[in-house]
Formats: C-alpha cells, sequence, structure tokens
C-alpha cells in the first residue's frame, strides 16, 4: 500500500495526475476497475481530475453525483466515472447497463462510493481511500492506494 499526505487541491491534482500512468500501463481485455473512496469533500472528484489530466483530456471532469456516470475520452483510454452515492439498490447500475461498463477493453472504471453497489461490482484492481488528516489544517489529505 502506498500512502501519501497532500496539503493542498493541487497536490492532491498531482498525485492522480501521477496515478494515471498506473492505469495506462495496466491495461487489460476488460475494463480496469478503481475504488474512489473517502467521506463528502475528501477530495475523490478532484483525484479524479488529476487522473484525466495525466490522460491529457481537456475537458470538464465534475462529480457524475446526478448523472450516475460520466464518460470521458482520451487517446489511450475510455473512463467512466460512477458516484453511486444515491444508488438505493444495487440493481439500479443493471438498469443501466454496469455489465458492458465493466467488459470493454480500453477503459477504466472508476467508482466513487462502491460500498452502495459491493454486491453487484467485481474486486476493484485499485482501492483509493482519501481521508481528511489534519484537524488544523483543512486541506491536509492522506490518500492510500492499493
Amino acid at each position: 500500500m502506498n500512502k501519501i499526505e497532500t496539503t493542498s487541491e493541487d497536490e492532491t491534482l498531482s498525485v492522480g495526475k501521477e496515478f494515471s500512468a498506473t492505469l495506462k500501463k495496466n491495461k487489460t481485455n476488460r475494463s480496469l476497475i478503481l475504488f474512489l473512496q473517502g467521506d463528502l469533500g475528501a477530495g475523490k472528484t478532484t483525484f479524479t481530475k488529476g487522473i484525466m489530466l495525466g490522460l491529457e483530456y481537456d475537458g470538464l471532469v465534475k462529480s457524475p453525483t446526478y448523472n450516475l456516470v460520466e464518460i470521458h475520452e482520451t487517446q489511450e483510454l475510455k473512463i467512466y466515472h460512477f458516484d453511486l452515492y444515491r444508488i438505493k439498490d444495487p440493481y439500479e447500475l443493471e438498469e443501466i447497463g454496469i455489465r458492458e461498463y465493466l467488459e470493454e477493453v480500453n477503459s477504466v472504471c472508476i467508482f466513487e462510493w462502491p460500498e452502495n453497489a459491493e454486491s453487484l461490482l467485481p474486486k476493484p484492481d485499485f482501492d483509493v481511500n482519501i481521508e481528511h488528516h489534519k484537524n488544523d489544517e483543512p486541506n491536509s489529505r492522506l490518500i492510500a492506494i492499493k
């Protein structure tokens, strides 16, 4: 497990950007699965923005809270960014065709709030936990990557 402390949003972006190299070199014949875990406001979407910067994506990257999934295409990978915060029943994912996303070649499925659909999701290839780190430093985060 790799643990990294950040003290600003820019540093969290940078860690995500560096992590994108790991995704590029681990392509498989199915989608790579990345779980992003942490409290509200911990920096999950910021980390995802960093990944997208590392993949040279220049479009808007926002939390897919209301859309459930945002799709981003880069030259190397297609990114499916899911926010499962509002999922009440994991089988809601079946209705949107989750299996097709999971089986796509040269893609990554990033799941925020994966615990809301754990019974339906495969084990992650990468598990990233982001937490508020120091109470006296509001921008301090500890990012643990497994």
